[in-house]
């Protein structure tokens, strides 16, 4: 066994950093918890290359003293514990005293600081982890931290960055965090010298969320008083929206990723889908702040009451009085109604569990709620006659389609059939990457979703998507035109955009092309729905004309066949 011998501190500080520091967004998040905890009214941040060649983060609040410069860069010095007992009563955001070493360790750091009762600032740089200068500098009140080149000398780590794009995302997405949780305070971020976000300081929690969330629908909140914490919930309804909800969650004053509170959001979604921002407040010895080196997660005294806090919120904001009004209803076309001869049947019969014999025409008959998808599905199509050699039986008790062919009988699992007709059609739609469509009136984009959008711009230009930076933000176009089944196009951008990254194979057109098949089928024939026999054999034949008819495109069985002679063997007349 080797000897075991000390790490040199250029080892261990690298890796004590990579905990804490594990991307841009993490340097953003750490720096501008201590300007709030500085009392900053005023943070602005600025990113270069999504934060990769260089963070500057600047704040009004009360700034380092000239001497405590150099201590601010070692690990564990920190101005806000003393003993361990402050452990017990945490109301800081940050108190580990870790962030400034570490970015040191993995980044050329610059500090400019001056107390507001002081003349002069001072500045103190950083190189390799090592002190190299420490002046008297001319500065205004309070500190500006520069983070330049972030892992230059970790190439292992810098690879697995995402792009600017989505580093900016990850970054943005904290910053509007805070500035949700801390309205009197003025947030600002800008990106290769472009503004993306910024707030009036003016402590409206209402506005600052009207800037984030879509608009449309109204934003509610409530308070609920516990036995041990207060919660204050803001809500906005997501009904008619496709896509999750976006959920903030803090804890005295600490934005959180805490896996109770997530649990306790999605109990409560299934009632009231949303967005959803949350302010726990509780006393500190209830909670422990102290379980994870990016405080992103605590631990709670109680969390049965985070629980009940929210299902509290959800009677009130589902009551008459708190119910919102949808005013942001997409808005669908409807294909043209189909208009067909109804194939002739075989004689009928009265067997129990069967529907055999005339069944309403396509013209006269009520298509189910998914009707637009079941109608593009049905329109436009032939007549079936006696000389196909196919005729449709009957649907069984269990929703499935028998037909008779001049090789035996035929098994088909309705849904599964009309999921490879769509996805063959709108693959061979999405196949052609000038097949588009334009849309009448441009979709603004909101902020995170825009951002979204540019991480993956790309990709989604390549299939079909189109946007433009106009006067109100990032526009969308043009969305693909995926043959006869319509959407609604933020639904399809945001179904696109969790495709893309869920995608770990790199194959990005298959898999956009089986989550629009997916979108098509959640909103087609279900295996309940009862068809029509002219329906039926329109289903026959469309699924018939796809390259592979058997199997749906997760690879369960469409169909199942029994010969003619199966049947005599099974019978004994072989």
């Amino acid at each position: 066994m080797p000897a075991i011998y000390s790490l040199p501190e250029n080892v261990w500080s690298r890796i004590a950093a990579g905990e804490v520091v594990e991307r841009p967004a993490s340097a953003v998040k750490e720096l501008t918890e201590n300007s709030l905890d500085a009392g900053a009214t005023r943070i602005s941040v600025s990113l270069k290359d999504g934060g990769r060649l260089r963070i500057v983060v600047e704040d009004d609040g009360e700034g380092i003293a000239f001497d405590d410069l150099p201590l601010a860069l070692m690990y564990h010095a920190t101005s806000k514990l003393r003993e361990i007992s402050d452990l017990e009563r945490i109301m800081t955001l940050g108190y580990r005293g870790e962030a400034l070493a570490s970015l040191a360790a993995v980044a050329d750091v610059e500090i400019r600081s001056r107390k507001p009762s002081e003349d002069d600032g001072g500045l103190v740089r950083t190189h390799d982890g090592k002190i190299t200068e420490h002046i008297h500098v001319k500065c205004s009140p309070g500190t500006r931290v520069q983070v330049a080149d972030l892992f230059s000398g970790l190439p292992a780590r810098r690879k697995f960055l995402k792009s600017a794009s989505g580093e900016l995302r990850r970054a943005a997405v904290f910053i509007r965090e805070y500035a949700v949780c801390s309205p009197a305070v003025s947030f600002f971020l800008e990106h290769d010298g472009k503004e993306i976000f910024s707030t009036d300081g003016s402590g409206d929690r209402r506005r600052v969320l009207a800037k984030i969330w879509p608009e449309g629908a109204e934003i509610q909140t409530v308070n609920i008083i516990g036995e041990h914490l207060a919660m204050e919930c803001w809500f906005q309804s997501r009904a008619g929206l496709s896509g999750r909800g976006d959920v903030m969650s803090f804890v005295n004053g600490r934005a959180v990723n805490d896996p109770v509170i997530k649990s306790a959001v999605a109990t409560a979604a299934r009632e009231l889908a949303g967005n959803w921002a949350l302010f726990f407040t509780l006393e500190p010895s209830l909670v422990d702040v102290n379980i994870h080196p990016a405080k992103a997660e605590v631990r709670f005294r109680y969390p049965d009451e985070i629980y009940s806090s929210l299902h509290n919120a959800v009677k009130r904001l589902g009551s008459p009085a708190y119910i919102p009004t949808n005013t942001n209803a997409p808005v669908r076309l409807t294909p043209p109604a189909p208009t067909m001869t109804p194939a002739p049947h075989r004689a009928s019969s009265t067997r129990p569990g069967w529907n055999f014999g005339d069944t309403p025409s396509a013209s006269t008959r009520d298509f189910p709620s998914a009707g637009n998808v079941q109608a593009a599905l049905f329109a436009d199509t032939g007549t079936a006659t006696e000389d196909s050699g196919v005729h449709f039986m009957g649907q069984n008790s269990g929703g499935y389609l028998v037909y008779d062919t001049q090789e035996g009988l035929v098994l088909v699992d309705p849904h599964a059939a009309h999921e490879r007709v769509n996805y063959e059609r709108i693959k061979s739609a999405a196949e052609n990457s000038r097949n588009v469509q334009k849309l009448l009136m441009p979709v603004i984009l909101h902020p995170t979703l825009a951002l979204e959008t540019a991480e993956y711009e790309s990709s989604l230009r390549d299939s079909g998507f189109d946007f433009v930076n106009g006067e109100s933000g990032v526009e969308m176009t043009a969305v693909p035109a995926i043959g006869s089944v319509d959407f609604e196009p933020e639904a399809l951008l945001r179904a696109s955009l969790r495709a893309l990254k869920s995608n770990h194979d790199g194959d990005t057109r298959n898999i956009l092309w089986r989550t629009w098949a997916t979108m098509a089928c959640k909103a087609s024939v279900k295996l309940t729905t009862k068809l029509a026999g002219d329906e039926a054999l329109t289903l026959w034949r469309e699924l018939h004309e796809c390259e592979q008819p058997f199997v749906c495109p997760h690879g369960r069985p469409v169909m199942i066949e029994l010969k003619n002679d199966d049947l005599l063997k099974r019978f004994g007349r072989e």
